[in-house]
């Protein structure tokens, strides 16, 4: 009995003798496995973007600086040294003589000069009286202002007045309706103006 209880014993000793020994082999090949399984290693390097063979124009500014803006060049104004122009002012019409056949026709004149020049000059005038119904001439008159002042930025009205005196009657006209007055400033362009600046320098009423 006892033999067989140290051989049970004996038996259980080289067990255990075994499971010491192995247990570290065990332990190392199981360590060894695990150790050599290498976890991916994460790179440092990053990859650059390839360089763009496309390049961005700036686009075409629509905006200029006011110094670049072409402008047209400046005309010249060709203003003339005289230019007349007049207009009636103040006219009036009253009977005279005997009986009172006859008309006056009285008005002053505002004058004024469209050019560069000003000054006080002697200006002539002529006076026509016309039968509008058969163009006829009634009257012709010449009048001459004296050393009337003239502008050339406002109107410049004359001191005196100035008339002619006609008869009403088969031979001139039945009525002051069909009668037109025209004064002409300068008519023998005394002042040198140009033609297509004589325009104005008539004045005319008609009743």
């Amino acid at each position: 009995m006892i033999r067989y209880i140290v051989k049970y014993v004996m038996v259980a000793v080289v067990g255990l003798s075994l499971v010491v020994v192995t247990a570290p082999a065990f332990s190392a090949q199981v360590s060894g496995k695990t150790s050599t399984q290498t976890a991916p290693v994460q790179s440092n390097t990053q990859t650059a973007p390839l360089p763009s063979n496309t390049q961005t124009a700036p686009l075409p500014s629509t905006t200029r600086e006011y110094q670049q803006v072409d402008k047209p060049p400046v005309k010249t104004l060709d203003i003339p040294d005289w230019d007349l122009a007049g207009e009636m002012r103040n006219l009036e019409i009253e009977r005279c003589g005997i009986g009172n056949q006859q008309l006056r026709i009285l008005f002053k004149l505002a004058l004024m000069n469209k050019g560069k020049l000003k000054g006080s000059k002697d200006i002539p005038l002529k006076i026509t009286l016309l039968n509008v119904t058969n163009n006829t001439l009634i009257k012709q008159d010449n009048h001459f202002l004296k050393r009337q002042t003239i502008r050339n930025d406002m109107w410049e009205l004359t001191e005196e007045y100035m008339g002619t005196i006609f008869r009403l009657g088969p031979t001139t006209a039945l009525s002051i309706n069909d009668v037109k007055l025209i004064v002409d400033i300068d008519p023998r362009n005394t002042f040198g103006e140009e033609q297509r600046h004589r325009g104005n320098n008539r004045c005319e009423a008609h009743w």
